[in-house]
């Protein structure tokens, strides 16, 4: 079970981290860009390195690029849905 699991409540991570998700989710993003980012992104299991993959071959190696897991999405998706509630709270 990873540190996201065992909680019930959206974690309070600071607003850089999450536009990175946002970004990770809507593109691809070089891992090396990021890479402290990704790695602490990684170790909360919100993320993973895999290598891009391009439609003709390359004699070099594939770059990595961060790609949202499971858990990643389903935080991001809880999120929305948090500040949706949020934002017809605040319209009643």
């Amino acid at each position: 079970m990873t540190q996201l699991q065992r909680s019930t409540t959206i974690p309070q991570l600071n607003p850089m981290i999450w536009n990175t998700l946002e970004l990770v989710r809507l593109r691809q993003t070089p891992w090396h860009k990021k890479q402290a980012v990704f790695e602490q992104l990684q170790s909360l299991g919100l993320v993973q390195a895999i290598p891009q993959t391009t439609q003709t071959p390359s004699p070099f190696p594939a770059p990595l690029i961060a790609m949202l897991t499971e858990e990643g999405r389903q935080l991001l998706e809880a999120r929305s849905h948090h500040q949706e509630a949020l934002i017809k709270l605040l319209d009643a």
